[in-house]
C-alpha cells in the first residue's frame, strides 16, 4: 500500500454495525462450523480402491512445506485424496528448510557423485520425504516463500540444472532406500514441471536398462508450459545419462542466452533478438518422450497448448505426438474453507452466505481504508503482479472501471516485477476507491476471498488456476480471462463472468475495453436477485481434491495396470458441466 493509503486513517465501524457484527458472531459461529463439522466427509465414508498402488510425486515444491504457485498445493493437497481412497502415497521434494516436523532417517544415497540425506514426515496419510543436501538448503534457507529458483523471476540460480539433476537421482532412489517404508520398486512415479522432468528419462535410459524398476511407470506433469528448463547443451553424463540420450533433449530457439543470475531477464521491456538460432537442451522436451503418460492440470489447457506454437511454446508437435491428457485441479478446504477461516470474524455457509458475506467486506472495507458502503460492488485481486496474470490489462482498466461505475471499489493483492508494484503504488495513491497493497499478506488474501463480491482474473494464460476455485468457495464470484482452466471451471453468467482470451504478447486496447465492460456489467448485476443466485451457485459446488481424485486414480490405474478405465474416468466431469444443474437448485 502506498504512502498515501497508509497516511489514511482506517474508518471507524459505528457502533450500531459493531453491534450487529458482535450479534451475528455470537448467533453464528457455533452454528456453522458445526455444520461444517458434519458435513465434513471422513476417511471411512471414501471409496476404497480395489487396487491400491504405490505412488511417488516427485517435485520440487510441495506445501506448505515450499511453495511458490499451484505446483506446491498441487502436490500438496492431491496425494493426501489418493491416501484416503487406500493408496500408499510418497512425495519427494528438496529439503529447503528446517522443517520442524521432519526427522532424519539417517539414510544417505549416492546421487551424481554427492551425499544426499532423506527426512521423513507422515502427515495426513502420506509419506514426506525431504532430500537433504546443502545445494537446497544453504542456498534458500529462508527464503522459501518465493526464492526456490532465484533470488527473482529471470534471475534463476546458475547451478539449478546441476542442483535439480542431482534432486532427481535421489528422488528415484527414495523408494528402495527407505526399505522402513515399504515401497520398493514397484510403484508410480509422477514427475512434476521441468524440475524432476529427468525422472523419466533416468528410468528409462539407465535403470530399466539396469533390470530396475522393471514394473515400474512414470507420469510426467506440468503445471505450466511456459517453464521447461531450457539450458545450453552439456555432455549427457553431467546428467548422469547416456550420451545417446542426448537426441532427446534436441532444440532450438532464438533466445541467446539462458536467463540466470549471470545473465538476468530484463527488468521491463521485451528481450531483444538478433534473429539467429541457438542450440539448447529442453528438460521438458526429454520428459515428455521418456514417460508413460502426460498429463496437465485441466482439459481445456490440454487442448490448447497442443492447438499451436505460441500456446504450446515450441513445444506443441512433442504433445501432439506423444499424447497430452488433462485433469482439473481441485483445491484444499483445510485453507479455504469461510465455514472454519480463522482470519475472518463471522464463518458463514452456504446457508448463511449472504449475511457472512456482508460482514466481510465490511472488514476488508475497513481493513484497507475504502469507505465502510455494503451497496459498493468490490472488486479484488489477489496474485503475482506479471503480465501473465494480466496485471498491465488490469491496471490500465480499473481507472476507466472506476470512472465508468463511480461507487465502484477495487482492492490488488500481490507482489512481483518492481515495474508492476510501483504501476499499483501509483494506482492506489491516484484512485481513492483503489487499494493497492504490495506485500504477501495470507490474512488479507482471505479478507478479500470473503470480502469481495468479485474476483478479477485477466491472466494471458492460466494452466488451470487455483484463485477462482478460493474464491467460488467463498460465494465470490470470479470475473476471468476465457483461457486454460477457467474455461473448465467457470460458466458464463452461472458461476461467474468470462472477459474473453487476451492477447498473449500485447497490452491491447480492445482488451483493456473486454475488461472494463465485462466488470461494469457485472456491476450492474450486483444489486439484482441474479448476482445472489451466482454467489450461491459459486459456494454451493465441491470444489475439493475429492472427484479429480478419481480421475487421477482411473488415469494412473490405465497406466500401471494396462487396463482401460472410460468409465471411472468418464463420471469425473469439469465444474462447468455440473453448474446448471446446480444452479437450479439454489
Amino acid at each position: 500500500m502506498s504512502a498515501t493509503r497508509t497516511s489514511r486513517a482506517r474508518v471507524p465501524m459505528s457502533r450500531t454495525a459493531f453491534e450487529a457484527k458482535t450479534n451475528a458472531r455470537r448467533a453464528g459461529r457455533a452454528g456453522v462450523r458445526a455444520r461444517a463439522k458434519e458435513s465434513t466427509t471422513t476417511i471411512a465414508e471414501i471409496a476404497k480402491s480395489t487396487r491400491p498402488m504405490k505412488i511417488v510425486f516427485v517435485s520440487a515444491e510441495c506445501s506448505p512445506w515450499s511453495k511458490t504457485g499451484g505446483l506446491g498445493d498441487v502436490v500438496g493437497s492431491l496425494p493426501v485424496e489418493l491416501a484416503k481412497r487406500g493408496h500408499k502415497v510418497m512425495t519427494v521434494s528438496p529439503r529447503y528448510d528446517q522443517y520442524a516436523g521432519a526427522w532424519d532417517t539417517s539414510v544417505h544415497v549416492e546421487a551424481l557423485g554427492k551425499s544426499v540425506g532423506f527426512f521423513h514426515e507422515k502427515k495426513q496419510g502420506v509419506d514426506r520425504i525431504f532430500v537433504d543436501h546443502p545445494d537446497f538448503l544453504a542456498k534458500v534457507w529462508g527464503k522459501t516463500g518465493s526464492k526456490l529458483y532465484g533470488e527473482k523471476s529471470g534471475h534463476d540460480f546458475a547451478d539449478n540444472q546441476e542442483r535439480f539433476a542431482m534432486f532427481c537421482h535421489a528422488a528415484l532412489k527414495a523408494p528402495m532406500a527407505l526399505t522402513d517404508l515399504g515401497y520398493g520398486e514397484d510403484v508410480i512415479f509422477v514427475a512434476n514441471d521441468w524440475h524432476s522432468a529427468l525422472v523419466p528419462v533416468i528410468l528409462n535410459k539407465v535403470l530399466k536398462p539396469a533390470g530396475m524398476f522393471a514394473k515400474a511407470k512414470c507420469a510426467m506433469t506440468i503445471h505450466n508450459i511456459a517453464f521447461q528448463g531450457r539450458f545450453f547443451p552439456q555432455p549427457m553424463s553431467k546428467y548422469g545419462l547416456p550420451e545417446d540420450a542426448a537426441d532427446d533433449f534436441f532444440f532450438e530457439d532464438g533466445y541467446s542466452k539462458v536467463y540466470d543470475e549471470n545473465t538476468p531477464a530484463k527488468e521491463q521491456g521485451k528481450e531483444d533478438f538478433d534473429g539467429k538460432i541457438y542450440r539448447k537442451v529442453n528438460w521438458l522436451k526429454a520428459g515428455f518422450m521418456n514417460s508413460d503418460r502426460n498429463l496437465t492440470v485441466s482439459e481445456n489447457y490440454a487442448k490448447e497448448i497442443a492447438s499451436s506454437k505460441a500456446k504450446g511454446v515450441e513445444l506443441d508437435h512433442v504433445i501432439r505426438e506423444f499424447g497430452m491428457e488433462g485433469i482439473v485441479n481441485g483445491m484444499d478446504p483445510a485453507e479455504w474453507n469461510p465455514a472454519k477461516d480463522k482470519f475472518i470474524d463471522v464463518p458463514y455457509d452456504k446457508t448463511t452466505v449472504v449475511e457472512g458475506k456482508a460482514a466481510a467486506k465490511q472488514a476488508l472495507q475497513a481493513e484497507v481504508g475504502l469507505p465502510l458502503d455494503p451497496t459498493a460492488p468490490v472488486f479484488g485481486y489477489i496474485g503475482r503482479l506479471e503480465e501473465q496474470k494480466g496485471c498491465d490489462i488490469m491496471f490500465e482498466a480499473v481507472p476507466k472501471l472506476l470512472k465508468a461505475v463511480p461507487n465502484a471499489q477495487v482492492v490488488i493483492l500481490g507482489t512481483g516485477k518492481k515495474v508492476m508494484e510501483t504501476a499499483l503504488e501509483k494506482l492506489d495513491a491516484a484512485e481513492p476507491n483503489c487499494a493497492g497493497v504490495v506485500k504477501f499478506s495470507a490474512p488479507l488474501a482471505h479478507f478479500i476471498n470473503a470480502g469481495a463480491d468479485f474476483l478479477m482474473v485477466p491472466s494471458r494464460f492460466e494452466p488451470c488456476g487455483l484463485i477462482q476455485l478460493h474464491a467460488m468457495q467463498y460465494g465470490t464470484v470470479p470475473i476471468v480471462s476465457s483461457t486454460g482452466g477457467l474455461v473448465d471451471t467457470v460458466k458464463e453468467g452461472v458461476t461467474g463472468y468470462h472477459m474473453g482470451a487476451m492477447d498473449a504478447d500485447d497490452l491491447l486496447p480492445a482488451d483493456v475495453d473486454a475488461m472494463v465492460e465485462t466488470c461494469a456489467s457485472a456491476a450492474a448485476d450486483f444489486s439484482t436477485p441474479l448476482y445472489k443466485k451466482m454467489s450461491a451457485t459459486c459456494i454451493s459446488q465441491d470444489l475439493t481434491w475429492a472427484e479429480p481424485a478419481k480421475k487421477w486414480e482411473g488415469v494412473l490405474e490405465e497406466m500401471y495396470f494396462g487396463t482401460p478405465e472410460t468409465t471411472k474416468k468418464a463420471e469425473v466431469v469439469v465444474p462447468i458441466a455440473k453448474a446448471d444443474a446446480l444452479a437450479a437448485q439454489t
